[in-house]
């Protein structure tokens, strides 16, 4: 599979104006054909594995979806998505932070 971020900006509500959605380049040109799932909002849904994505990675849904960001963010213009981007990269880092074991 050849992943990439797609987003789609809809709405009113600037909360839930960015969608992020996952792309297989593989499977075609355009969105919508080539939609894999949506990047989760909550990254404790991750955990749950209740969505499609947590589904679809597994154990690796996490740092899957860091790298997706992070080589999205590189080639997004718009300011509002790359802040939508750097939120959800922050809270991965969070939250891979409050797992790992801690040194004594």
């Amino acid at each position: 599979m050849n992943l990439k971020i797609y987003a789609v900006k809809n709405g009113n509500i600037p909360q839930e104006r960015v969608q992020l959605v996952v792309v297989d380049l593989d499977k075609g040109k355009r969105y919508p054909l080539n939609f894999v799932c949506v990047l989760p909002r909550y990254f404790r849904i991750l955990e749950k594995r209740s969505s499609k994505f947590a589904k679809l990675f597994g154990t690796k849904s996490l740092p899957t979806a860091k790298k997706l960001l992070e080589d999205a963010i590189r080639q997004e213009d718009d300011p509002e998505i790359k802040n939508v981007m750097k939120k959800r990269i922050k809270d991965i880092n969070a939250k891979q932070e409050t797992n790992q074991p801690q040194k004594t």
